[in-house]
């Protein structure tokens, strides 16, 4: 089983475009079992994937209120991907880590993935997290095999990079057997800006980028809007496209094998 976690500090980069199509695209053409862990606390993963209600989810694991991964997750309508949703009280989390049992929430994510691989549920897992390095997105990053980092063309993704990167690292001595699998372009367009930025980032990230460059279309806000994975709302347009091409190279660059449907 592998885990990837959608990481970046900074937000609007798409992040949780990211994962939602990552998991749609990996259960609907590789035919895959697989696990979103929406970490982030403002629930977005979570209105595109399931209805608009209250849930347990993350927070009750976090904490401690839950004790198994069948109790937090949920069936989505697409076959093979049901989701473990946030939920409001994630705020709480960072709150009571810091005069709590903070290594229970820190273990929390990587708890639940060894008991997901032992019982052979799923076998991939995608956590979309949080723009901070909050409780929810350290334990998701100790959780996972690799991170993977969006990011737009503006000089603070640019930049943020290599802080970021470091960041991982420092967190490798809980997980050595972490790694960034890349960093992805979303909203590409042509410009001499986007141009210099790519240029700028290939010469001087720390870590592999992409090939794969998400383009920029108003199908991904309208999906958004519609509570719809891109690949639903509008299958053909060019990000979800590029989104198909871009999980076939991050699976050829894994090893993973893609059952096509």
């Amino acid at each position: 089983m592998r885990t990837f976690a959608i990481v970046n500090r900074k937000g609007g980069v798409g992040k949780t475009t990211t994962a939602v199509n990552l998991a749609y695209v990996l259960a609907t053409s590789c035919r895959k079992r697989v696990l979103l862990i929406d970490a982030d606390g403002q629930g977005n993963a979570t209105s595109i994937l399931l209805p608009s209600r209250e849930y347990g989810g993350l927070g009750a694991l976090l904490r401690g209120y839950a004790m198994c991964y069948a109790e937090v997750t949920e069936h989505t309508d697409v076959p093979g991907l049901d989701v473990l949703p946030a939920s409001e009280d994630l705020w709480a989390v960072d709150l009571e880590a810091v005069v709590a049992d903070g290594h229970r929430s820190f273990r929390a994510i990587r708890d639940l993935r060894d008991a997901v691989e032992e019982d052979d549920a799923y076998d991939i897992l995608v956590i979309d997290c949080p723009p901070n390095l909050s409780t929810a997105c350290v334990s998701a990053i100790l959780a996972s095999d690799s991170v993977i980092i969006p990011v737009l063309s503006d000089v603070c993704s640019t930049v943020g990079v290599a802080d970021l990167v470091k960041q991982i690292d420092d967190l490798r001595d809980m997980n050595p057997g972490l790694r960034v699998s890349g960093v992805l372009f979303n909203q590409w367009h042509r410009a001499p800006v986007v141009d210099d930025a790519m240029t700028t980032l290939r010469e001087e990230c720390p870590v592999p980028i992409f090939q794969t460059v998400i383009r920029r279309t108003d199908k991904v806000p309208e999906s958004g809007w519609a509570g719809r994975a891109v690949q639903a709302w509008s299958p053909w347009c060019s990000a979800a496209r590029d989104y198909r091409a871009w999980v076939a190279e991050l699976l050829a660059k894994e090893g993973i094998p893609c059952e096509q449907s």
